[in-house]
């Protein structure tokens, strides 16, 4: 069975695939110099899948026995989710109205531009976008858990703590 930690590194590492997938093979159906668009999705699915990976293999190259260190490792991660959540968003969006070239639509029939691998492959990779999105926002739910449970049960600790320290003051004469 992974432990929880392992299993976000598994869905970070699935989230990298599907980044890497989504700009290598289906968010490429245009030249470089005609969509920047097409470019923008590009970088930050590549940067995503950079990050995705980081944090996962940090799963099982990094250790800290410290648990600040892992909280704020914590912290750092939930705050890199949300960068990447938002810019797959904003990528998504662009991918699917600027992409669509609905300006031209209006004049002209625009259908023998593209190969229907190529109306295909929109499709996909715009699926490949949200279901990217999806698995951050998933893994960002986890570990916010993750962070609310270990500080409820730090402050619980720390009232046990006081507690005990009371009544050991409490039985000296």
């Amino acid at each position: 069975m992974l432990s929880r930690k392992e299993l976000i590194a598994v869905i970070l590492m699935l989230s990298a695939v599907f980044s890497v997938l989504n700009a290598a093979i289906f968010a490429n159906t245009l030249p470089f110099y005609v969509s920047y668009e097409q470019l923008l999705q590009q970088v930050i699915s590549i940067g995503t899948a950079y990050l995705c990976i980081l944090y996962a293999l940090s799963t099982w190259m990094y250790h800290s026995n410290y648990s600040r260190t892992r909280q704020h490792m914590r912290y750092a991660l939930v705050m890199t989710l949300l960068v990447m959540i938002v810019a797959n968003i904003v990528a998504a969006i662009a991918h699917m109205k600027l992409l669509s070239f609905s300006i031209f639509k209006e004049t002209t029939d625009i259908s023998i531009l593209f190969s229907k691998f190529d109306v295909v492959c929109k499709s996909v990779s715009l699926g490949l976008s949200v279901l990217t999105i999806l698995l951050l926002i998933i893994v960002k739910l986890v570990v916010f858990v993750t962070i609310i449970r270990k500080h409820k049960k730090k402050q619980h600790q720390k009232i046990r703590r006081l507690k005990a320290a009371r009544e050991a003051l409490k039985e000296e004469p």
